[in-house]
């Protein structure tokens, strides 16, 4: 009679290898903590949670939020621009005439990344 081996893991759901729910909860608040951060600062989180962190902040706003990411000591990758549609306040007719500036519904955004698992 041959011996089974016993199956590397309890079930399909409980691994001994899985990543445990205090690794997962730690995540989730790290990445919910930088999340409140960036819009603080006028920036906007894209990407899901993950090893990598894709933001948009205002083009005017960037070096702001690039210096307080940089002190914190995260390493910021520079992907370009891009432009959102943010909608345009309401203005009166005779305003627009008078200042002859029409407010833009579009929004020129520098799009940044950063690595969260600190490498």
């Amino acid at each position: 009679m041959i011996a089974k081996l016993k199956s590397p893991y309890v079930d399909r759901l409980n691994r001994p290898y899985a990543t445990g729910d205090d690794k997962k909860r730690k995540m989730a608040e790290a990445f919910e903590a930088l999340n409140a951060f960036v819009r603080k600062h006028g920036g906007t989180t894209t990407s899901p949670p993950g090893k990598t962190l894709r933001i948009e902040v205002a083009k005017d706003s960037a070096a702001k939020l690039i210096s307080k990411l940089t002190e914190l000591g995260y390493n910021i990758a520079h992907c370009g621009f891009s432009t959102r549609i943010v909608g345009a306040a309401p203005s009166d007719p005779k305003t627009e005439r008078r200042t002859r500036v029409v407010p833009s519904p579009f929004l020129e955004v520098c799009v940044l990344e950063i690595r969260t698992d600190g490498r």
